[in-house]
């Protein structure tokens, strides 16, 4: 069977569209991937205020070279530039409420693909943040300290309990041991009745 002129018409133009369809969606994986490179490419970042409008670095008149020097801690020597909502919490000691309105990065997990994005906090912010809420460096680090000893009272308390039963089940096990052990001792001491005693030798 063969085509019409009109049906090879429409295949040709079926087939430019197709290969202009392709080619759009090409350009645009392009533009996407060399977009995501520029993102990971040193410079002005895109930065998400807890209100969710982005903002640059850059706009705000933030240098990244016009940091004062500060005393750092010996876990700060060389750890990464962002940290956690976990870690800002724990070793900073900084609830939530004051989280919120700081900056920070979203970033996709990158042990859970499908998960929410992470939120990463400027290092930099959230020391500063809370060495003005304890009073510097040496408020930070006995509060950090006060909430270990809290942690660790409130770990004892728990486990207070554990060490109350283990000596009484000890001494009822004992006393059943002891008891039955008296039990047969007696069963052997004790004669046997005469019916009983006239086993075969």
């Amino acid at each position: 069977m063969e085509l019409t002129e009109e049906q090879k018409e429409r295949i040709r133009r079926n087939r430019e569209k197709a290969l202009e369809i392709r080619k759009r969606r090409k350009d645009e994986e392009e533009k996407k991937q060399h977009s995501e490179e520029a993102s990971d490419a040193p410079g002005p970042k895109r930065w998400r205020k807890s209100n969710g409008q982005s903002q640059s670095r850059i706009a705000e008149g933030w240098d990244m070279n016009k940091e004062e020097p500060v005393e750092l801690e010996d876990f700060e020597e060389g750890a990464s530039e962002f940290v956690s909502k976990k870690d800002a919490m724990k070793v900073y000691c900084l609830p939530e409420g004051t989280l919120a309105v700081c900056e920070h990065e979203e970033k996709q997990n990158p042990r859970h693909k499908g998960w929410n994005a992470m939120k990463l906090y400027k290092r930099a912010e959230i020391r500063r943040r809370a060495r003005e809420r304890y009073g510097g460096l040496q408020g930070l680090i006995e509060e950090r300290q006060k909430r270990e000893e809290k942690r660790f009272m409130k770990d004892m308390e728990r486990t207070k309990d554990l060490f109350k039963f283990i000596p009484s089940q000890i001494v009822q096990k004992d006393r059943a041991v002891k008891a039955l052990t008296v039990a047969v001792v007696l069963l052997i001491a004790l004669p046997l009745p005469a019916e009983q005693s006239r086993l075969p030798h």
